[in-house]
């Protein structure tokens, strides 16, 4: 046997490579020295260089192309496949979802502005309830423009209060309150019937209401003797230190005005008529229009949480001069108006650019 290892040692050395080079090709084809079929070094059979089960190299196991762990291509680590780093899918970088502004008390779109909602884009919010005392007037072909105007600006028409008793629980729901006429004589022109004098009960409700953060506008100049009209309306605004003057010459607020002072009640309103009208006294308010006389025909003033304009007359609610695009800018103080009279952060909306124009 000794004599036979010289042939047999050669034989080993030859037969030992071609074993080894057999168990690799039966493991797989690949020059790496795994056992997954592909020659990318890791232990997977992915054909990437990470070691998890996906054929990306992102060194996780999610199927996309980034290393966050999620299921999305985006380089964050939630799956909501915007790049915010929050879990919703809005694309801000807070975990709340963007929602449409609706009228329902809160700011949905976290804007800051309660039930800032304008559908239609006319500057009026459609979350604004609006009410009105009192009658429109007859005169100069009435006010049909206006009253249409108040009920199809918003969802919600103007809740038409006329000679009701003013309580808490009625004007409970109102963000603004407009006074029409309410004198407590039969109108000449037409012989409508008279309005009842206020009470003290139902100025101490609207007064807490204005305080409370409600709007009051009041005008004024429906009668041909405005004596009983001014007497009824300075019941309303006595407690805010406002009212209409009775003098001969506060009862001769006419023509077009056109001197304005600087307010957001006046943004771009340069011209508006009246006629027969009676000025505001501003002793406890604050004057922002004058006639051709230098009477006053605007006051404003800030009760607490509240808001109330005193307008010198009443031509704004007719039809004439709702017409009347050329001289004057009725619509645009209509609007500053409302939106004035609104809470800052409640129902505040856009002034439409065309108006301003």
């Amino acid at each position: 046997m000794k004599n036979l290892w010289w042939i047999i040692v050669p034989m080993l050395t030859f037969l030992l490579p071609v074993a080894c080079s057999d168990d690799n090709s039966s493991a797989g084809s690949d020059s790496d020295a795994d056992a997954d079929g592909d020659a990318d070094g890791d232990t997977d059979a992915d054909g990437d260089t990470d070691a998890d089960s996906d054929t990306d190299a992102d060194g996780d196991a999610d199927g996309d192309a980034d290393s966050d762990g999620d299921s999305d291509s985006d380089a964050d680590s939630d799956s909501d496949s915007d790049s915010d780093a929050d879990s919703d899918a809005d694309g801000d970088a807070d975990d709340t979802d963007t929602e449409a502004e609706v009228c329902d008390g809160r700011d949905n779109d976290g804007n800051g502005i309660i039930d800032d909602v304008d559908v239609g884009g006319d500057g009026i919010c459609d979350c604004l309830n609006i009410g009105t005392i009192g009658r429109i007037g007859p005169w100069s072909t009435g006010g049909d423009i206006f009253k249409t105007w108040l009920d199809t600006r918003s969802p919600i028409p103007a809740t038409e209060l006329a000679d009701q008793t003013i309580t808490p629980e009625l004007i409970a729901g109102l963000n603004v309150i407009v006074v029409l006429r309410a004198d407590t004589a039969e109108l000449s022109q037409d012989g409508s019937p008279a309005h009842h004098e206020f009470t003290p009960e139902e100025t101490q409700a609207l007064e807490d209401w204005v305080r409370a953060g409600g709007g009051l506008m009041t005008t004024i100049g429906y009668q041909g003797d405005e004596s009983a009209e001014v007497v009824n309306v300075n019941r309303l605004l006595d407690p805010f230190g406002l009212g209409y003057g009775s003098s001969g010459d506060d009862m001769g607020l006419a023509g077009f005005i056109t001197e304005w002072a600087e307010h957001p009640l006046t943004n771009g309103v340069s011209s508006i008529f009246t006629d027969n009208g009676v000025a505001p006294v501003a002793t406890n308010g604050t004057a922002l229009a004058w006639d051709s006389g230098d009477r006053v025909a605007l006051v404003v003033a800030e009760p607490d949480s509240g808001r109330v304009i005193v307008f010198g007359d009443e031509w704004i609610t007719y039809d004439s001069e709702w017409e009347d695009l050329s001289e004057q800018q009725v619509e645009l103080f209509w609007v500053n108006m409302f939106k004035w009279m609104s809470p800052e952060e409640v129902c505040q909306v856009e002034v439409p650019p065309i108006l301003l124009e």
